[in-house]
């Protein structure tokens, strides 16, 4: 029997269902504290009043589930809140509760974002729990279910043909009245890769490093040789899985974005070759590091990014790429591999150590500046042209992918007991999460800009947030 939302014969069914699921058992094991969700009051939707229910969870056990009643609001350790709309698509499985709060679509009433974050993994099975009750809200009509499994594929529809087959008659952009358009966001990052990307790993002075690595405790240089393993691995992995998106935009006769690309492609390899330099001339390491790939990490790098990237091979459609350019650029250059450098960055100038690596790192952050402009640019472009039905096939790919990459963060501080360098967790999830809404809003803001609109984002004076080499 289907019951409405945010009562107390749902609440109990949730608890009889949190209580059967080893998944949330599992995931929620480090939780502690009580939860009240809250759905606030739409006199439109038949919802008089204000809506809560109080959760209190205790390693993997849901100990008490009831309406939220005086004094539990204070209590508890976090308060989310929301209007009817976000929590029927979050219990639809159509939205990820970490996913709503860092877009402003869940407020965070009580507690802190920060210390929730490393329970993504748990949110996602608490509201999973809640999907498998039988379930509607006020206002549908015939108790239409709310609960449902996970978001459906958006603007797919039939593939198009292979993006590498050729029209029946081939004309060429440059000889044509078109020309090059020097106007567009590619253009301009193709002409700061030419002014800006040019620096050789090769010219690298990696001999003060190697000093500075003698000198290195042991455990010191396990969270070094951690950090670089993971690098070495992200570089070749991107490295190897952006050459059918160009294939992709080649064969949509986009040449001024696939000119850039042509860039782009040959900076990931500059960095692979960086950090195999670092790791065969400073590290003097040369055996299997498989070992620092954890399971989060594995998941991305290992699964997700290939995937999403080897898809475009058979589908070119714009969900498609809003797929693979979401997991590409926004989940594993923007969130991962920036912060990864934020961190490393910040042990070597705290500590005045391997000015070499300070200097190649440096050039580096500014080309991934650069690789995140176009990331935004794209993405933007797609939900400017294909509207929500591909914004949603974004958000869908966030949802998954944002809590993974926030817990592989932790998975890297949680194999040391006492982390050196005084590196806390906090400074860098924070950094993550701001990066990550940052560019979320810039995507986010297309859907209410025409194509023209976001394709004058490189007009004199426009700001991509790239930055500049060292000098």
């Amino acid at each position: 029997m289907s019951q409405q939302v945010f009562t107390e014969p749902w609440v109990r069914q949730w608890a009889d269902e949190l209580a059967a699921s080893d998944d949330y058992r599992r995931a929620a094991a480090k939780w502690e504290g009580s939860v009240v969700l809250e759905m606030a009051a739409d006199p439109e939707l038949g919802i008089a009043a204000d809506r809560g229910v109080f959760l209190d969870l205790w390693h993997g056990e849901c100990r008490r589930a009831r309406l939220a009643g005086d004094g539990d609001r204070d209590a508890a350790a976090y308060v989310i809140r929301g209007g009817a709309a976000v929590w029927k698509r979050i219990l639809a499985g159509e939205l990820e509760p970490l996913l709503g709060l860092m877009s402003g679509q869940l407020e965070l009433c009580r507690g802190s974002l920060l210390r929730l974050t490393p329970h993504a993994r748990a949110s996602r099975e608490l509201v999973r729990a809640a999907t498998r009750v039988a379930s509607h809200f006020p206002g549908d009509e015939d108790g239409e279910d709310a609960g449902g499994t996970p978001a459906q594929e958006h603007a797919g529809g039939s593939p198009p043909p292979e993006a590498s087959a050729l029209p029946p008659t081939r004309t060429y952009q440059t000889t044509s009245a078109r020309g090059l358009d020097h106007r567009l966001p590619p253009m301009r990052l193709w002409r700061k890769s030419k002014k800006l990307g040019i620096w050789d790993p090769a010219d690298i002075d990696f001999r003060q490093d190697a000093r500075d690595w003698r000198r290195l405790t042991d455990v010191e240089r396990e969270v070094l040789l951690h950090l670089a393993s993971q690098f070495q691995a992200g570089e070749e992995s991107v490295t190897l899985d952006l050459l059918p998106l160009i294939q992709v935009i080649a064969g949509e006769g986009r040449l001024e974005e696939e000119m850039y690309l042509t860039a782009f492609l040959w900076e990931e390899a500059k960095h692979v070759e960086l950090f195999r330099r670092f790791l065969d001339e400073v590290a003097e390491e040369h055996g299997d590091l498989s070992r620092f790939h954890g399971p989060c990490y594995r998941a991305v790098f290992y699964e997700a990014l290939p995937r999403a990237m080897a898809r475009l091979r058979h589908d070119a459609s714009p969900a498609a790429q809003a797929t693979a350019s979401t997991t590409y650029n926004l989940i594993v250059e923007g969130v991962l591999a920036e912060t990864g450098y934020h961190a490393y960055y910040a042990i070597l100038e705290r500590h005045d150590l391997m000015p070499g690596m300070r200097r190649a790192v440096a050039y580096l952050k500014a080309d991934e500046a650069r690789h995140l402009a176009f990331g935004v640019y794209l993405l933007s472009r797609l939900v400017a042209e294909h509207g929500d039905a591909v914004w949603r096939r974004i958000e869908d790919r966030m949802g998954v992918l944002l809590p993974m990459a926030i817990e592989l963060i932790h998975e890297m501080f949680d194999a040391y007991d006492d982390m050196p360098f005084g590196l806390e967790v906090e400074e860098f999830t924070e950094f993550a999460m701001a990066q990550f809404r940052r560019r979320l809003e810039r995507v986010e803001k297309a859907r209410r800009q025409s194509l023209d609109e976001v394709l004058q984002v490189a007009m004199p004076g426009a700001d991509l947030d790239v930055e500049a080499a060292p000098a």
